[in-house]
């Protein structure tokens, strides 16, 4: 009788859970299906995000109010549809709050040479020195393109569908541990970070999902104050990391944490030392190994390290190296990245007190000039986050003597001490996607302290629900698989493309690429769709879209000017040329895509443009992508 209650018990639990997944899963994809009206889509778009925040807030606050089977399904469908709707404004619009991507899909700046070596992969090859120095997210990107048919628009829906379960189950397991506010908040503030990456190519996606989840199994064994999964978390974590390079210094933090938590009679737990030190090598040890898998021989592991150290020893920011020593510029990695390291050495010796004037600069810039919480587009939301993180921290030294309280001290030093190495002025707010989690938790806390002190009981109470810890597990442990093992198996299943060549007539050149839907912008006539919605934008839309990307990005006026000329009925493919193996923009007719999927010749011109010809600079490496097809014929499926 035992066993069958045990198994019934199992069996709705199961079950109960993929009725809350299922109904999750449909609510983000008919916001994704439908599209976001206008007047709310102004509200994602507007700088400042104060009203972004408090509709956040409410929208969070009635979903995560019900308690039981009930509360769980309406908190994770309100968090999957706020996700889904920023990624619908994106689609809507064209834009978002960075430069990454432009008319809702195209990959630009960095994330254009990420997607490129993600194809790469996928036609049998590896991937470049460039995307070589953070192969896991690549990598993971890649496999997601295979499993989709190199569908990029379901690959971006997919990639910020797993961010977004990550943010939930943390805020599931706060909300579990302090309450329904410090729930809400966390939730609300992990989306107003991730809405400027949501939806593009950037290393903010995995790295982020990975923190997130890592934090959430660490937070599970930091309040039931058990080891394994707070091993596990940091393996999440180290991982995270790995995936986008940040606050290294938590790692050690974490390790002295946990011996200090849980110590026998001993004044640490050697045991946890032992084993945590080997999770985080073997974090390191995975890393290198998809490295070894789909890199590039020539690359070198957070080469990126050494423009930031010289730029922090000299007074100036991670291409101060390059602007005071061209000459490195015509090295090739790793020996580019070793001369620099060289240069950074050269400038300590020369003043040894450099890396104290650094430290204390990038101290200031991170802590007295708002820069925590940047990502909060709203003065006064920032303040109030600021304020409730200094409460948080106060309260947790005086409870320093519990796991929870400790854990936060001692992030926080790892995050502080870590912050020379990943200085403000290099990439702003963005090497802490890892981390940010642990950043989040502040706010979350100052304000169930609060809602304690002030008798606000339904913001202070923690709703009953049943334990579902198996989801924590199965969620890092699946996403462990899809970092290391998906990579590896997609550089096995691919091969180099075979196809037929074609001929062209005189004075046109063939290029060829592997079409597939989802990857393409298709410009439509004003008078024949009402509103646009990737794949399919109006012309006057994109003209629109060109206008605001280039007050993101000034450096590619050849390339608006030239884009703004294209005529309605043109399909913009964004592909990689299996010749060159370089990024491909075909601009062709709508007519003569064809119907079927495969790789594809076509016969046409290179862009005209004289700045394509000017190799170091933006709008040129852009125009070079410029293909303009006057056919186009299947060779192979």
């Amino acid at each position: 009788m035992q066993l069958r209650k045990l198994l019934t018990n199992l069996d709705n639990r199961w079950l109960s859970s993929l009725a809350i997944l299922a109904v999750g899963l449909l609510a983000y994809s008919a916001v994704l299906a439908i599209g976001i009206p206008d007047r709310i889509n102004q509200i994602f778009l507007a700088n400042d995000s104060s009203l972004l925040f408090i509709g956040s807030v409410l929208l969070l606050y009635l979903a995560y109010l019900p308690s039981g089977w009930i509360g769980e399904l309406t908190n994770f469908s309100a968090t999957l549809i706020l996700f889904a709707l920023q990624l619908s404004g994106l689609w809507r619009s064209g834009l978002n709050q960075s430069s990454y991507v432009l008319a809702g899909l195209l990959a630009m700046t960095d994330t254009q040479g990420y997607y490129n070596d993600a194809l790469r992969l996928l036609e049998g090859d590896t991937f470049s020195v460039f995307s070589s120095t953070r192969p896991l997210a690549h990598g993971v990107l890649a496999t997601l393109l295979g499993l989709t048919q190199q569908n990029l628009q379901v690959t971006f829906a997919i990639l910020t569908l797993i961010t977004t379960i990550a943010c939930f189950l943390l805020a599931r397991e706060v909300q579990r541990s302090h309450g329904t506010a410090a729930g809400i908040l966390v939730a609300t503030t992990l989306f107003l970070f991730y809405r400027k990456y949501l939806g593009t190519a950037s290393t903010e996606n995995l790295g982020l999902a990975l923190g997130t989840i890592g934090m959430a199994i660490l937070w599970r064994g930091a309040t039931a104050k058990r080891i394994n999964p707070c091993l596990l978390g940091i393996l999440l974590l180290t991982l995270a990391l790995n995936t986008r390079a940040g606050a290294f210094f938590i790692l050690p933090a974490l390790l002295l944490w946990g011996a200090w938590s849980f110590r026998s009679s001993s004044r640490l737990s050697v045991r946890f030392l032992i084993s945590g030190a080997s999770v985080v090598l073997l974090g390191f040890i995975l890393n290198s190994l998809v490295l070894k898998v789909i890199g590039s021989p020539d690359a070198l592991a957070y080469s990126n390290f050494s423009y930031s150290l010289y730029g922090l020893l000299v007074g100036g920011d991670w291409q101060t190296a390059v602007a005071k020593h061209l000459d490195i510029l015509s090295l090739e990695e790793p020996a580019r990245s070793q001369r620099v390291y060289e240069l950074a050495l050269e400038a300590l010796r020369a003043n040894p007190f450099s890396l104290v004037r650094g430290c204390m600069r990038a101290w200031t810039d991170f802590l007295w000039n708002d820069f925590i919480f940047s990502f909060v587009t709203s003065a006064k939301v920032n303040v109030t986050l600021q304020i409730l993180s200094l409460i948080a921290l106060v309260q947790c030294y005086r409870q320093r003597q519990t796991a929870t309280a400790s854990l936060i001290i001692a992030v926080t030093i790892g995050i502080l001490l870590s912050v020379p190495f990943v200085p403000p002025w290099d990439a702003g707010i963005r090497p802490y996607a890892a981390t940010i989690p642990f950043i989040v938790l502040l706010p979350a806390l100052g304000a169930t302290f609060i809602a304690q002190k002030m008798e606000w009981h339904r913001l202070a109470q923690i709703p009953a629900q049943p334990d579902r810890s198996f989801l924590l597990w199965m969620f890092g442990l699946s996403l462990i698989i899809l970092t290391v093992a998906g990579p590896i198996a997609t550089t096995i299943l691919s091969n180099p493309p075979q196809f037929s060549e074609i001929s062209c007539p005189v004075g046109t050149e063939v290029v060829y690429f592997r079409y597939s839907p989802g990857s393409s912008i298709n410009l439509v006539a004003d008078d024949a769709r009402r509103k646009s919605y990737v794949p399919n934008i109006r012309v006057s839309n994109f003209q629109r879209m060109l206008d605001k990307y280039l007050t993101r990005d000034p450096r590619v006026p050849e390339l608006v000017k030239e884009l703004a000329k294209l005529n309605p009925n043109t399909t913009l493919i964004y592909k990689l040329d299996l010749k060159t193996k370089e990024t491909l923009w075909a601009i062709v007719d709508s007519a003569l895509i064809p119907k079927e999927s495969g790789i594809v010749g076509a016969c046409g011109r290179r862009t005209t443009n004289p700045a394509a010809k000017k190799l170091h600079n933006a709008d040129g490496a852009y125009l070079r992508f410029l293909f303009y097809a006057d056919s186009m014929t299947l060779v192979s499926r």
